[in-house]
């Protein structure tokens, strides 16, 4: 559509993410650590501390960075906890009732167990560009909520803030429309008659030519399902390339890594969706030009702000591992539950 945006690297991970292999992650809220859970490693050191004087209360990317370096030390077996074990049982159970009831039903118990926990990727600080209405630079386009970029965040989301922003931006958005609805009722009509002749260059005749063929493309059932299994394994290595050289820490190299590996999947996840129209592809299609997009904006910022962390290429952000661990890997990188 042509949209502009701005500030996509600036992606930011929540530090705390329960970690439960073959399940997409499942957020542990920062008010367990602001009642005084501890983050300890496999050996029960309590690190926090170690990567600033504030620990388990400093600034959310930079426990991110520190639960994620921590990960890194040992990539053979989980290495990161989260600890609230030496608050009060009851309290603790009426307290969270919602975390008690989900970790019960895993096995775990808020009150007597070390919660093993990772960063996952939550809020997209950037954004589509709009002024203060909420316009884009596209004619009949608005956008409020995470997928506009406002200005409000900068280059790291703070706890509820989103939600102010989405009701100011979601209501001032309304505003707009209701106190110019004739003359961009007029605008619409126009935009509705010129597209329905003409989309991207493509006559209606066209478009529904192409519609027909894929219809007939989805017709083959074989074929449907080699398309979406090598969709759902593009996606799987996306959410690596992305994970490895695109996520909490990020440097130069890695990320041109991303950039021409993301290149290579994008040609393919068209030809997939070209060949098959269904959820996997579109997914993939979909992922993979976000991927793109977080991925460019990344390498056009040398400055390490916020949510955006990028260091010198000799510092190992991925850390070295051989095949045996890539099923860990896998595991850590699910993404967020709901």
């Amino acid at each position: 559509a042509g949209a502009n945006t701005s500030d996509l690297e600036y992606v930011q991970f929540h530090p705390t993410a329960l970690y439960i292999p073959n399940e997409n992650r499942y957020l542990l809220t920062e008010a367990l650590r602001g009642e005084g859970a501890i983050l300890r490693n496999a050996a029960g050191h309590a690190f926090a501390k170690d990567f600033h004087e504030d620990g388990e209360l400093a600034p959310r990317d930079v426990v991110a960075r520190g639960v994620f370096n921590e990960l890194s030390a040992n990539t053979h077996e989980h290495n990161v906890f989260l600890d609230i074990t030496h608050r009060d049982a009851d309290w603790l159970r009426s307290r969270f009732p919602s975390i008690n009831s989900y970790l019960l039903e895993r096995g775990l118990d808020i009150a007597t167990d070390m919660l093993p926990i990772t960063p996952a990727a939550h809020y997209t600080c950037g954004g589509i560009t709009t002024d203060l209405d909420g316009c884009t630079n596209v004619l009949g386009l608005y956008s409020a909520g995470e997928a506009a970029r406002t200005g409000l965040h900068g280059g790291n989301r703070l706890a509820s803030t989103s939600l102010l922003e989405g009701l100011v931006y979601g209501a001032t958005v309304a505003d707009y429309i209701g106190k110019n609805q004739s003359q961009l009722l007029d605008t619409s009509r126009q935009l509705v008659a010129s597209q329905n002749q003409q989309i991207n260059g493509e006559t209606t005749t066209e478009i529904q030519e192409d519609y027909k063929r894929r219809q007939s493309s989805s017709n083959h059932s074989t074929k449907n399902n080699v398309a979406e299994e090598r969709a759902q394994d593009l996606l799987q290595h996306l959410r690596r390339v992305m994970w490895d050289h695109v996520g909490v820490v990020r440097t130069p190299n890695g990320l041109s890594e991303a950039a021409t590996e993301l290149s290579s999947i994008r040609e393919e996840a068209y030809d997939l969706f070209d060949s098959k129209l269904c959820m996997e592809t579109s997914a993939l299609r979909d992922a993979t030009i976000a991927g793109q997009a977080v991925t460019d904006a990344a390498l056009s910022n040398r400055v390490s702000a916020g949510a955006h962390c990028i260091v010198l290429d000799e510092v190992d952000t991925t850390s070295s591992h051989d095949d045996d661990d890539d099923d860990y890997d896998e595991e850590i990188m699910r993404p967020l539950q709901g």
